[in-house]
C-alpha cells in the first residue's frame, strides 16, 4: 500500500497521514495478537506509531515484536506517566527526575536508542510554571541534545465523559498558549468530523509551524453522534463499498492542518481497511463541502462538548 506522507510541522519526520495508536495493545486479551497486529501495521505502510507507558505493556510489545524493523517507523511515546505498578496510568508527575526515568524506561522497553517524538502526557500550562524556560522543558531539551529524543511535543488530555469540556479538556486554550512559547514541535489534539471544535485552533497552530497529530477520528464521544450521522445521511455520500469509518478517515484527510491521524485497532483486518481508506486519499472537494453542510445542519441534535 502507498499512504500519502506529510512532514510533521517543521520536523523532518515524513509521517504517513494514517498513524497507529498502540493504546489498543494494553488489554491482556490482545497480547497474543500483538505480533500480528504490529507487523500488519508496518506491512500496510503505516510508519508512525503512538504509545505510552500508560498503555500497559504496549511499549514492551512494540519492542518485542517490531524493534527489528525499527528503520520502518517513527515511534512517539509520552512522559509524566505514573503507572505505580498498576500497568495503567491514573495520574501524571511532572518533575525532571520522573520524566527522565520515564524516558529511560521507554527506551529499554521499546528496545531503541532514541524516541522520534516525545510528548508530555496530559500536561497543562500550570504544570509548567516557568513557561518556555520551565525546568521540565529544559530537561526535554537536554534529552534532545543527548540524542535520546529527536522532537518534543504535548498530548492533551481528553478526560472522562463526566468532565467539563469533554472530550477537549480546554486543549484549544492550552495549545494556543503553549504554542506561543516556541519550544514544542507538535501537539496531539482531538479532532473528527463529528468533533470539529479544534479546527480553528489547529489552523492557528499550523500557521506557527507546529505539527498536528489528530486522534479521535472515528470515536463517537457521545451517544447522540449516531443520530447526527443518521440525520446527515452521510451514507449517501459514500463511494461504492465504502464504510462509515472509511469516510471519516478520508474526511479528516481534507483538513490540511492535520499532519497525521492516530487510529488504533486490535483487529488486523480493520487496520488493513483503514490503510486502504487512507490510500484513497481525501474526499473530492464537492463531497467534503457537502458533508460539512450536512453535518452543520445535523449537529444541532446535540452539542460537541460540555463547555
Amino acid at each position: 500500500m502507498s499512504i500519502d506522507k506529510k512532514l510533521l510541522g517543521k520536523t523532518d519526520l515524513l509521517a504517513t497521514r494514517l498513524a497507529f495508536g498502540a493504546m489498543e495493545l494494553r488489554a491482556p486479551e490482545h497480547h497474543r495478537q500483538a505480533n500480528e497486529i504490529l507487523n500488519t501495521v508496518l506491512d500496510c505502510g503505516i510508519n508512525f506509531i503512538d504509545t505510552s507507558q500508560d498503555y500497559g505493556t504496549s511499549e514492551e510489545l512494540i519492542g518485542n515484536y517490531i524493534s527489528h524493523r525499527r528503520s520502518e517507523y517513527y515511534i512517539a511515546t509520552k512522559c509524566g506517566c505514573d503507572i505505580s505498578g498498576t500497568g495503567r496510568g491514573n495520574a501524571h508527575i511532572f518533575t525532571q527526575e520522573h520524566i527522565t526515568k520515564n524516558l529511560e524506561d521507554s527506551l529499554r522497553k521499546l528496545k531503541t536508542d532514541y524516541i522520534d517524538f516525545w510528548q508530555l502526557h496530559c500536561v497543562t500550562p500550570t504544570d509548567l510554571p516557568g513557561g518556555a524556560n520551565d525546568d521540565i522543558i529544559q530537561t526535554m531539551f537536554d534529552m534532545k541534545r543527548a540524542g535520546k529524543v529527536r522532537y518534543i511535543g504535548v498530548s492533551f488530555r481528553g478526560g472522562k465523559v463526566t468532565d467539563a469540556c469533554y472530550p477537549l479538556q480546554n486543549q484549544e486554550d492550552f495549545a494556543v498558549e503553549m504554542a506561543k512559547w516556541g519550544v514544542f514541535d507538535g501537539f496531539q489534539m482531538v479532532y473528527g468530523a463529528l468533533t470539529r471544535t479544534s479546527e480553528k485552533t489547529m489552523n492557528e497552530m499550523k500557521e506557527l509551524g507546529t505539527g498536528i497529530i489528530a486522534r479521535g477520528i472515528l470515536k463517537k464521544y457521545f451517544p447522540y453522534y449516531n443520530e447526527i450521522v443518521s440525520h446527515a445521511k452521510l451514507h449517501e455520500l459514500y463511494e461504492q463499498g465504502e464504510s462509515e469509518s472509511d469516510f471519516l478517515i478520508r474526511f479528516a484527510m481534507n483538513i490540511e492542518s492535520i499532519d497525521t491521524m492516530i487510529i488504533g485497532s486490535s483487529n488486523p483486518v480493520h487496520i488493513q481497511a483503514n490503510a486502504k481508506a487512507a490510500e484513497k486519499y481525501a474526499l473530492p472537494h464537492d463531497v467534503f463541502a457537502e458533508a460539512i453542510r450536512r453535518l452543520g445542519n445535523a449537529i444541532t441534535i446535540g452539542t460537541e462538548s460540555q463547555c
